[in-house]
């Protein structure tokens, strides 16, 4: 009886070494795949903060470029008004010199 019962706490004992062996195997392989899974997750992060670089870049870009045609167009209609006026009073100067000499 002693025998079977010193067999039988032997035989629960392999079993728990079997069971701690495979936990430690199951747990470095949760951690491998855990760093596999991090090192996607960082990479994917990376890519979608490099996407996001350029689509802001390309954003800026736009912006830039509107802001200068704005500008550009700002400039010619200022550009024929100031002809305009200089063109108005050119005219009113010859007529006040041609009543000057008259």
């Amino acid at each position: 009886m002693l025998q079977e019962t010193m067999q039988t706490v032997q035989d629960a004992e392999a079993k728990a070494d079997g069971i701690i062996k495979k936990a430690r195997e199951d747990g470095a392989d949760m951690v491998a795949q855990a760093k596999v899974r991090a090192e996607e997750i960082l990479r994917q992060a990376g890519d979608a903060s490099r996407s996001d670089l350029k689509s802001a870049e390309a954003a800026q870009k736009e912006n830039e470029e509107k802001m200068t045609k704005k500008a550009l167009k700002d400039a010619d209609t200022e550009i024929g008004s100031l002809k305009k006026k200089a063109a108005d009073k050119e005219k009113a100067v010859v007529d006040m010199v041609i009543n000057e000499l008259i």
